[in-house]
């Protein structure tokens, strides 16, 4: 047997408690500091955090692309819907365009999220794809909850409907991609094993019956960013003023 293979990944496993709690920790750590930031600095650090995330979501596709590994080419491409996250965080730190930060905020902490609590993973600790996995997972989390809690971002009205078309669109568009590849980006052809998914019945069918309270829960989370004040514009002030600075 070769000693340099890495131990198979098992969901709640220490490993993966551990994992969690650091990515907790962290989040806690940078959201707490930087809120006692002057809103100048909130905006660079915030720009640092977009660009360290896009540096890493390169390298990390660009490794799984060009090492030798057992999965096939095919399933090596940057086309789940955690990808198409990692590109809308950067957007919505760099450039704070408020599209950007409601399709962020509410497509990762309504189904990015999802990838921390049972991870496609399957080298553990200590593997180079597991702590790319949990650090760029975390990563997305940082990024959602940054928006709000720190740069001050509050959601318009229907944002969160916006973002679930957002996802239908991106589940519509990578379906056809899936039969033409063999693949399952967007998780359109099964559900993996032990997620959430398998509750709702059979693929494709349980994107249906995701729906509702896929829905369900973005209306709660937009109480929690809804504009303080009548009309919907004045939350979003703070990311609104200089947009691109």
């Amino acid at each position: 047997m070769n000693d340099d293979v890495s131990p198979l990944f098992i969901r709640w496993s220490l490993a993966h408690w551990a994992a969690l709690g650091a990515v907790a920790l962290a989040a806690a750590v940078l959201l707490w500091g930087g809120r006692r930031l002057r809103m100048e600095k909130r905006i660079l650090v915030g720009k640092v955090l977009g660009a360290v995330f896009l540096l890493t979501f390169l390298a990390e596709t660009f490794g799984r692309i060009v090492r030798e590994h057992w999965e096939p080419w095919q399933d090596r491409l940057p086309l789940h819907f955690c990808s198409l996250m990692t590109l809308v965080c950067f957007i919505a730190l760099w450039y704070r365009r408020p599209w950007a930060c409601a399709a962020a905020y509410f497509g990762v902490l309504t189904a990015s999220i999802q990838g921390l609590i049972t991870p496609m993973l399957y080298e553990g600790f200590p593997s180079a794809a597991f702590f790319a996995f949990f650090v760029g997972h975390g990563l997305l989390l940082v990024s959602a909850l940054y928006l709000p809690l720190v740069l001050g971002w509050r959601s318009r009205p229907w944002d969160d409907i916006k973002t679930l078309l957002l996802c239908d669109a991106y589940l519509l568009l990578i379906i056809p991609v899936n039969i033409w590849l063999g693949t399952n980006y967007g998780f359109t052809r099964y559900a993996p094993e032990g997620s959430i998914l398998e509750y709702f019945g059979p693929a494709p069918w349980y994107l249906l019956t995701l729906q509702i309270p896929a829905l369900a829960v973005l209306r709660l989370l937009y109480l929690t960013v809804r504009p303080r004040k009548k009309g919907g514009r004045e939350g979003t002030a703070a990311i609104e003023k200089n947009p691109g600075q």
